[in-house]
Order: C-alpha cells, then sequence, then structure tokens
C-alpha cells in the first residue's frame, strides 16, 4: 500500500479545515481510565485535541516520516507509533479503537479489509468498540468523465508561501470499486509545481455493512454524519459503531 505522495506539513496545511469530525471523536471517548487506538493516524490531526483532553491515546501509523512529524507536536511523549493497520500486533487489548476521515478507504481489496479487521478483533475484548468513519459514495460523481477538472480547494502552502490550488482529475474502476485520483496543485501564477495520485476503494452502505458483518463485528449504530443522526437518504457520511 503505497499512498505517502506528499510531505506530512502539505497534508496538515491542506485539510486545515478538517475540524468538524474533533468534538465528535471527543464525545465519544470521554470515559476515564479508557485506552483509544487510532489507526491510520496520520500527522496526527486528531491526537493532538484528543491528547489535550486527557485521553489516554495512542496512534498507529504507516508512514515513518509522518510518525516522526506527527510526534513534534507532543512534548513529553510520543504517542504515534510505526505500524500497517493491516496487520499489527501491540500486545493489548483497547476500550476503543477507531479509523477516521475516510482512512479505511485505502484499504484497496476485501483481503486488506479483511486482514485489518482481524488485526483490530485481536486488539478488542468483549466490550470494546470500534468505530468506522467514511464517506457515503455519490453515483453521479463517480461516473464523471476522467477528463473533468474539479477544482477540490485553496489552501496556504506553507512551504511554497502561496496560494494554491488543487485541481482533481477523477477515475472510478466499476469492477474493483476503487477511484484513481490525481491532484494537481497550482499556485496563484497559475503553474503546476506538484501532483498527489492516490486511490481508494468505494463502500457502499450495503457492501460495507455485509464485510463487517461476516467477518464478525455486530453494528451498533449507523450514523450519517457527525451529530450522530441516522443514515439516511441524502447523508454524506457512513459511520460505524461496532462491537464482537
Amino acid at each position: 500500500m503505497e499512498y505517502y505522495l506528499i510531505d506530512p506539513q502539505t497534508y496538515d496545511d491542506q485539510f486545515w479545515w478538517k475540524k468538524d469530525d474533533i468534538e465528535f471523536w471527543k464525545s465519544l471517548f470521554i470515559y476515564p481510565d479508557t485506552n483509544i487506538l487510532e489507526l491510520a493516524a496520520g500527522t496526527g490531526r486528531l491526537a493532538v485535541p484528543l491528547i489535550r483532553e486527557g485521553i489516554n491515546y495512542t496512534g498507529l501509523e504507516l508512514s515513518n516520516e509522518y510518525v516522526q512529524y506527527a510526534n513534534l507536536k507532543f512534548q513529553f511523549s510520543d504517542p504515534i507509533i510505526l505500524g500497517d493497520m493491516r496487520d499489527f500486533n501491540l500486545n493489548k487489548k483497547y476500550d476503543f479503537i477507531f479509523i477516521g476521515f475516510n482512512s479505511f478507504l485505502h484499504l484497496l481489496s476485501k483481503n486488506e479489509a479483511i486482514q485489518c479487521l482481524r488485526s483490530i478483533k485481536n486488539h478488542m475484548h468483549s466490550n470494546s468498540k470500534l468505530y468506522i468513519d467514511i464517506f457515503m459514495p455519490d453515483a453521479s460523481s463517480l461516473y464523471r468523465s476522467s477528463s473533468d477538472i474539479l477544482t477540490v480547494m485553496e489552501f496556504m502552502d506553507s512551504q511554497q508561501k502561496c496560494t494554491s490550488t488543487i485541481e482533481e482529475f477523477f477515475c472510478y474502476d466499476n469492477k474493483r470499486e476503487v477511484a484513481s485520483i490525481n491532484w494537481q496543485y497550482k499556485n496563484q501564477e497559475n503553474i503546476y509545481y506538484k501532483k498527489f495520485d492516490f486511490q481508494m476503494k468505494i463502500y457502499p452502505s450495503n457492501t460495507m455493512n455485509r464485510i463487517l458483518v461476516d467477518n464478525g463485528f455486530d453494528v451498533y449504530n449507523l450514523w450519517g454524519s457527525y451529530d450522530r443522526s441516522p443514515l439516511e437518504e441524502g447523508s454524506l457520511l457512513q459511520i460505524y459503531e461496532l462491537g464482537i
């Protein structure tokens, strides 16, 4: 699984706006003396506010560069450790395990997803809960022309010291249910100076439900937004609360 084709500072810069899930995660983990594990912890975007709340947090992250970068945000500990969510053994059971902001979608095959879920189950006890946060696919966007250019966002690139625009090319493989995405970074002089190619697995809710149930998980709740409203037609997210 190769995903880290952009440096962690650029990742933080471009996702500066992603704050809408922070209070949601805080509200789930308010219980004292509980152990929390985040998979695909990235740059520590969620680790920072959770640790500030006094939550007993550990993060697992695939990229050594991202691990080192993330842990620089903490003065007295290195809460994020190197590891692959498809196959890990921390010799510990956790009260809560979570995968935020579409990170589960970077497991591009059913086998990878099953490997990940098996590793997770090995780190859960009978009262543990697992949370997975992924977007709800929109059929109209999946089948847009691969030649169409979509402006995704603007952000301040702190390394280039300029406002950057991200333009997206998107191609969906219906057989594999995988989207191939190309982001082109353009500065204020309309010069393209960077690109980011990545892939994401697309999971309709019925497919995701089946994988989870078939691998021994009970679906306690399925929410369609961070306010914990039930999943319904038009929901932008599918957020699973699971047990074993």
